[in-house]
């Protein structure tokens, strides 16, 4: 049968493998916050770095997604401090069921591997985390974080594929969806599914496939970017597919995605930076045992992930679009706060950083963002990315010493 340009895109948006057309062209404390003039700013309130230009940084990054808004205050929960109970209620962690982590916080029950990353030196916590102007709006929220500016369409990740990507392979995200953040102007990163994947039908198709992606001096722009697309969706396709069939991932749980990305890394593929997420962290109702089998996921997928890749130079970055409230609502769950933690794991400075939003010092109900989420992605983007802070995201504040 005669493959039409239709045909061959409408099966690509069903395939699993081919989703990747859309991909490629188009140990001590610190405690330092951050911020800077600009949309989202915060006071800064210090913050070092050496800002490098280009794309020679070191290792491999890699972002983990919690959607819909994990509650924070239960995730590194400050136990030792005595409004902490009065103000959560029933929600409140047992300080003797949690895991003690020092300075008067402790991780959820459920993060029992994580905390034992803690112990190793492998786990940063970051408190206080926003933006300034945040409205509790999901959909917002994951836009400004994902783009790291709430005036562009495209993300930081994105940004830094147009500014030094040169291989199809540069940045994969796991899923069914490309997020914002691997989104730019002329290229994006590769989306591969969970689990084996195969270019859709038979090697004819195939052949179509190679006959589009062939280039030719005379094809029109629109053509040109056709074949490149088409020619980076065999890039991917033949590199990653063999790897991913091979691998030890089952399910499109987060530890079967993890095990693709660690698949993916064992394989030396040239990929930077790679995305995922794990959903359900909407917890207006019934939040207690909920919570605990999302952390529990996450614990899991994190741990078996960073066991498996050992001593390779990864970066593991753990972010929510928003907090929750501090006091619990009326069907034992949490509604949309504000700052909120973030966890990175792996290679990293290990410790407490930013300052911890006071609990007598509440914004309407919600915990105070103390700490610049941008000065996080300027840490990464400039120790592991190798690019200056300031190619990617406009007005950064000072990068954090995370890395």
């Amino acid at each position: 049968m005669t493959l039409s340009r239709r045909r061959f895109l409408q099966g690509l948006t069903v395939g699993a493998g081919a989703a990747a057309l859309g991909a490629c062209s188009t140990t001590s404390p610190d405690r330092t916050g951050a911020g800077g003039a600009g949309p989202g700013s915060l006071p800064a309130t210090g913050g070092t770095s050496a800002g490098r230009s280009g794309g020679d940084g070191d290792g491999t990054l890699v972002i983990i997604t919690l959607s819909g808004g994990n509650d924070a205050l239960n995730t590194v929960a400050p136990v030792h401090d005595e409004r902490y109970g009065s103000l959560r209620g029933t929600l409140a962690l047992d300080p003797a069921t949690a895991h003690d982590i020092g300075e008067g916080f402790a991780l959820h029950p459920s993060l029992a591997r994580t905390k034992g990353l803690w112990d190793e030196g492998r786990l940063a916590v970051v408190h206080g985390v926003g933006f300034a102007g945040l409205d509790r709006s999901h959909f917002h929220c994951m836009d400004v974080w994902q783009s790291a500016d709430p005036s562009m369409t495209t993300g930081w990740i994105g940004r830094w594929l147009d500014a030094v990507g040169t291989d199809p392979l540069d940045a994969v995200a796991i899923g069914r969806q490309l997020p914002l953040l691997a989104r730019g102007e002329r290229r994006s990163a590769a989306l591969v599914p969970p689990g084996p994947f195969a270019l859709p039908g038979d090697l004819a198709r195939r052949d179509d496939v190679g006959r589009l992606a062939s280039s030719s001096d005379d094809r029109p722009d629109l053509a040109a970017a056709v074949a490149r697309s088409s020619a980076d969706l065999l890039t991917v396709v033949d590199t990653v597919a063999p790897v991913v069939a091979t691998s030890s991932a089952d399910g499109e749980d987060l530890s079967g995605r993890l095990a693709t990305v660690a698949s993916l890394i064992e394989a030396d593929l040239p990929t930077r930076v790679y995305a995922t997420e794990l959903g359900g962290f909407d917890t207006h109702a019934a939040q207690p045992a909920q919570h605990a089998t999302l952390l529990a996921e996450l614990d899991a997928g994190l741990g078996s992930f960073l066991g498996r890749t050992g001593d390779r130079p990864v970066t593991v970055l753990v972010y929510t679009e928003f907090g929750r409230r501090v006091a619990p609502n009326a069907s034992a769950g949490t509604d949309h706060g504000q700052a909120g933690t973030l966890l990175v794991a792996g290679r990293v400075r290990a410790g407490h950083h930013g300052d911890p939003p006071p609990l007598d010092d509440l914004v309407d109900g919600d915990l105070r963002t103390t700490t610049d989420y941008r000065s996080v992605y300027g840490a990464l983007s400039e120790a592991i990315l190798g690019i200056a802070a300031g190619d990617l995201i406009p007005d950064a504040p000072p990068p954090l010493t995370l890395v």
